[in-house]
């Protein structure tokens, strides 16, 4: 915005200064940028030479999360708390020529708050991870990977790597058309991969956008659910249904239905409303029997309670819109929406399974100089189509939403 402030008063030198101090922190339009940098040497006959500079840039954000989860389909969830963000990030960068390679150590946490009121979301008390980040930025490609350290209230550490590589093929005034590739694994899971083929817009004001079209591979760790209840039927006390009702299965298999218990004692109304506080202790009650047989089974050597790497392949859609105003307001709109099948289940009947999951939200952001406000809604919606033997184990669909607030600093 400085930059183009003095190219309006004609005041180029100070003009090229503020560019060259824009490309050397990176961000969104380094590219466009680094192409205005090269059109003015060119335009003013400089040769510029390969001698490396260095540059140091720090960001923070910090934000407010409200939560809120619900579960259709098995039986009705509506969970609600919060969650609590902060990063903070360090980078030195270092340019040469038409490269930036940038190296930097990050620090996010979050610290999760009424998450006792939310059994079926199960989050930690708190998470942090400090991670290492490395990549290079030229007038065409773009490589980013990373390395995160995950430790929770529960004294565990997870590794997790990532990794972005993109190439633009074809330039065209201000839209480029490219390809890229992503990665990610975690030691307890997830995994996923994912090949694009990528077309962008850079507008330093009104709309641009960012499309990646493509396929995705998803892997997680499932619970092997069909195998449990073929081991705890082998022997056991059956109802007047022929459901197993031992000390093991009772509480787990078939899922309890707490919708339903609720309704036949209080009615649709009074479960309906969530301030009352009526549906949670029928949740709290079925949880509390969930735990016990979860802890009877551990200790019983004749059932064991398996899981393993479930794998999901299917095309992917990843877009987002920017449209900015003169004064620096923004609004974004964002979506990423997967359609997967499970190609590696434990057996045929999970791989009856499919899934489509959405991300969607919208965001509005004020960027007057080194700091940024912004405030949003955002949703993750998970829909699962499963066969008859898997009904009773898994929620049809959940919606967790959450509506954020903070501040980003950039300096």
């Amino acid at each position: 915005m400085r930059a183009m402030q003095a190219e309006e008063a004609e005041n180029i030198p100070e003009a090229l200064a503020y560019f060259e101090r824009a490309a050397a922190v990176g961000g969104e339009y380094t590219e466009e940028i680094r192409e205005i940098i090269k059109q003015y040497y060119d335009a003013l006959g400089i040769t510029k030479d390969n001698t490396g500079s260095f540059s140091f840039r720090f960001l923070s954000d910090v934000g407010f999360y409200g939560l809120h989860y619900a579960e259709f389909g098995r039986g009705r969830v509506s969970e609600n708390g919060g969650d609590l963000f902060a990063s903070a990030s360090a980078f030195v960068d270092y340019s040469v020529g038409d490269w930036i390679h940038s190296l930097g150590v990050a620090f996010v946490s979050e610290w999760f708050f009424a998450n006792d009121k939310m059994p079926v979301l199960d989050t930690n008390d708190w998470t942090l991870a400090p991670g290492l980040e490395y990549s290079l930025v030229s007038n065409s490609l773009l490589l980013d990977v990373g390395l995160d350290f995950n430790v929770n209230d529960e004294g565990s550490l997870k590794l997790s790597g990532y990794g972005w590589l993109e190439y633009d093929f074809y330039r065209l005034d201000k839209q480029r058309i490219g390809a890229a590739a992503m990665g990610y694994y975690r030691d307890d899971g997830p995994a996923s991969a994912a090949l694009y083929v990528a077309w962008h817009r850079t507008e330093p004001f009104g709309f641009s956008w960012s499309v990646y079209l493509g396929a995705k591979y998803e892997a997680d760790y499932m619970v092997d659910i069909l195998d449990f209840v073929e081991q705890s039927n082998t022997d056991c006390v059956r109802d007047m249904w022929g459901n197993c009702v031992d000390q093991y299965v009772g509480s787990v298999i078939p899922f309890e239905n707490y919708w339903a218990n609720c309704v036949a004692v209080h009615g649709d109304s009074v479960c309906a409303d969530t301030k009352n506080g009526i549906l949670q202790t029928y949740i709290d009650d079925a949880m509390a029997k969930q735990q016990e047989a979860w802890e009877n089974m551990q200790n019983t050597p004749e059932v064991e309670f398996s899981t393993y790497w479930s794998r999901w392949v299917g095309p992917t859609l990843r877009a987002k819109l920017t449209y900015m105003f003169r004064n620096r307001i923004s609004i974004e709109a964002k979506f990423n929406l997967f359609g997967g099948t499970l190609v590696d289940g434990a057996s045929e009947e999970y791989e009856k399974m499919g899934k489509f999951s959405g991300t969607w939200g919208l965001m509005f952001q004020w960027n007057p100089s080194w700091f940024t406000l912004y405030l949003g809604v955002e949703q993750l919606y998970l829909n699962y189509w499963l066969p008859d033997t898997l009904k009773d184990y898994f929620p049809g669909s959940s919606l967790l939403t959450s509506g954020k607030a903070g501040v980003k600093v950039e300096f």
